[in-house]
């Protein structure tokens, strides 16, 4: 029960996200509002475990080694990225690289300082997962003097240490695709045009997210381990087009009446075998 409640509960954090970065509010801003989003949904996450309690200890790990860290980064990333670009120099090129590097550095200190922790999560190891990830199973150690007091119903350090590895190696990516494109900005703001050629999604949005959902729901990317909203950031980038209320304008596809649900994904099909019936048939005449 707890890990359906919770991937819901992500993926409306996740809309609200993309709703957020789709707005034309200053990036600032839009930084300190991403943290307050991704901050109410950590409460909303601590009513559910309150509420739902872990059916034995295979769940309680994989709720604080996997399931509370992919919640936790994000407010670790935002307030990180709003650190980092509030201080960054106004003008300058050099000096701006120059802010970027400074950071990528005080990382990779971050994860030497922590190696043993970090080399456990980079090999997805288990060995210790008892005494990390069940609450109370062992008292914090000095070399995890970093880790903020801990809400004994609600973590044990060592899930906070796992977000900050998650947060951080986004804020790698983040701040690399900084410094290979020009400085301030990002790889992931270059359109299709910036590279020489325009290709935009001009159908109806509802019928990208249909196809979206197909794709997220057969496993189609990353052996299926793709976030439903990476795929969507990936494709509104790649079709230049905005899908902000993706997570709500499902629900107009879950609520369709008198036609098929899967009304698009129909059309394609039907499209496509009678592509295929019509070529078959030109092979035959010959």
């Amino acid at each position: 029960m707890i890990k359906k409640l919770s991937a819901d509960l992500y993926q409306q954090m996740k809309a609200d996200l993309d709703d957020l970065k789709g707005s034309a509010i200053p990036k600032i801003q839009m930084l300190k509002d991403a943290i307050l989003i991704v901050q109410k949904y950590l409460d909303e996450l601590k009513v559910l475990v309150d509420a739902n309690p872990f059916l034995g200890e295979e769940e309680e790990i994989w709720f604080f080694k996997i399931e509370k860290p992919r919640f936790y980064r994000w407010l670790i990333f935002y307030t990180e990225l709003f650190a980092i670009d509030s201080t960054k120099p106004i003008i300058g090129k050099e000096e701006i690289k120059e802010h970027y590097n400074d950071q990528m550095r005080y990382i990779n200190r971050f994860f030497r300082s922590h190696e043993f922790h970090y080399q456990y999560f980079r090999l997805d190891s288990n060995e210790l997962d008892r005494l990390y990830f069940i609450r109370g199973a062992s008292p914090l150690k000095t070399e995890m003097s970093l880790v903020p007091r801990v809400d004994p119903s609600f973590g044990t350090g060592h899930e906070f240490l796992f977000s900050n590895f998650r947060a951080y190696e986004m804020l790698q990516r983040y701040l690399s695709d900084q410094l290979t494109s020009d400085v301030g900005i990002g790889l992931e703001n270059q359109s299709s045009e910036q590279k020489g050629k325009k290709f935009a999604w001009t159908g109806d949005q509802i019928n990208l997210i249909e196809m979206i959902y197909g794709l997220w729901l057969t496993g189609q990317f990353n052996n299926g381990k793709a976030d439903l909203s990476d795929i969507v950031a990936v494709l509104q980038n790649v079709f230049q087009v905005n899908l902000g209320q993706y997570f709500r304008r499902f629900s107009e596809i879950k609520q369709r009446k008198g036609m098929s649900k899967t009304r698009f994904l129909d059309q394609m099909r039907d499209a496509l075998q009678k592509k295929i019936f019509d070529w078959e048939g030109g092979i035959a005449k010959k």
